[in-house]
């Protein structure tokens, strides 16, 4: 525990985390650049300090040792939760075995990862290969599982804890449901090539981007109303001043915090930043880090982009069609790089597209315009075609070259 003892002996870093100032955010993020390898101790010192209810800047050996116990206790639980890499070779032959385990373990585990830590792993869900995946699932936190075989899917949680799939098939949890008094979550996995919309137990009602997973209660509980989401989807929030909801993302810093409105989280792990959008109402940002706990506010028609490199938001005006019409089939382009394009193609379509990286036109090409995506595949390659003045040759079921 000495690294966590040390930053608790130094005055300069307590008075940093009650009192920041331009120059001290300046020394300890020059601080945290040279050494990167402290960024997670201070990060969790930080937090822990802020939640302490003195705003002294001197700690006394009571608050220490109660900091160390905190930290300590993480760690033991951090250890007795990791599981064992598989060497290389083993895990090739049993990719996909690793897939079934994963689903049928997943919401288990998440339920109760969560029930003890309000904070979710994201790098557990990922186990699930969703290029390995063909049906949109339904995991319970009792374990159970249903499969969605139709690429565009509904699913409602009504009043009384029963789940309505595709306005046809209803699941019922009544009983189980109305006898619960802590968050049981449930995990919602779209694969590629797949869409859902889905209505939480409160009425709001979210649409969901192909390769997303989505954590949520079956009933929100306490004072808040949190899910989790990888991937993209546009949330209709209903209106409750009494119970903030909260979208928690594959980054653990950032959430965005709502009251009750519409807005677009973009938040695939592959992407390089997290995208959020407000149509409708006001929404804050929240970066919560090493060097930030702030809360950025949106207006309509604003675009909050967070660089999970630089760990900072920038703010701008946009129009926000380009951002949400792909819950209507659509894709909607204003000087849009191609590759951000061909990115979204991939998804929607469960296919790959591959080119040349010697092709230097490809990189400074942007487009602009509009696809129907609820066109067949080879209809919308025509029309990028178009605009795009590449070709697309195809190479198998699956896979496309750009000549």
């Amino acid at each position: 525990m000495e690294p966590y003892s040390r930053y608790l002996e130094d005055k300069c870093f307590i008075d940093w985390v009650f009192n920041p100032t331009p120059e001290s955010n300046t020394f300890w993020e020059s601080y945290i650049k040279n050494n990167p390898e402290e960024k997670e101790i201070l990060y969790t010192l930080k937090k822990i300090l802020i939640g302490l209810k003195t705003s002294d800047v001197i700690i006394s050996n009571k608050e220490k040792e109660e900091i160390l116990e905190r930290i300590l206790n993480q760690t033991n639980n951090a250890k007795t939760k990791k599981v064992k890499a598989l060497p290389g070779i083993i895990k090739r032959y049993y990719k996909y075995a690793a897939v079934f385990i994963v689903i049928v373990t997943a919401s288990i585990f998440i339920n109760k990862n969560f029930v003890e830590n309000k904070n979710l792993p994201f790098s557990d869900i990922n186990l699930s290969a969703l290029d390995s995946i063909t049906n949109t699932q339904l995991n319970l936190a009792t374990g159970e599982q249903l499969l969605i075989k139709e690429a565009k899917s509904t699913i409602e949680y009504n009043n009384l804890g029963n789940i309505i799939v595709n306005k046809s098939d209803t699941i019922n949890k009544n009983i189980a449901y109305s006898k619960s008094e802590e968050e049981s979550l449930n995990t919602l996995i779209i694969p590629y090539g797949r869409h859902s919309k889905i209505t939480l137990s409160d009425g709001t009602i979210v649409h969901l981007n192909a390769g997303t997973q989505f954590v949520f209660p079956e009933k929100f509980i306490g004072d808040k109303r949190t899910v989790f989401l990888s991937g993209e989807a546009f949330f209709e929030v209903t209106s409750n001043k009494e119970k903030p909801f909260i979208v928690k993302t594959i980054v653990e810093e950032l959430s965005v915090e709502v009251l009750g409105t519409k807005f677009n989280v973009s938040a695939y792990p592959s992407d390089k930043e997290v995208l959020t959008v407000l149509t409708e109402g006001k929404v804050n940002v929240v970066e919560d880090n090493i060097l930030n706990d702030n809360k950025t506010v949106l207006k309509p028609g604003e675009l909050a982009t967070w660089n999970k490199e630089n760990e900072n938001i920038i703010v701008k005006g946009v129009n926000t069609d380009n951002y949400t019409l792909w819950t209507q089939g659509l894709l909607y382009f204003e000087s849009e790089p191609i590759l951000n394009v061909i990115k979204k193609l991939e998804r929607f379509y469960n296919i790959e597209i591959a080119f040349d990286e010697s092709m230097n036109k490809l990189f400074s090409t942007s487009i602009s315009g509009k696809l129907d995506l609820n066109d067949d595949l080879k209809r919308t390659l025509e029309n990028l075609e178009a605009t795009a003045e590449f070709n697309f040759e195809k190479t198998n079921n699956r896979k496309y070259m750009i000549k």
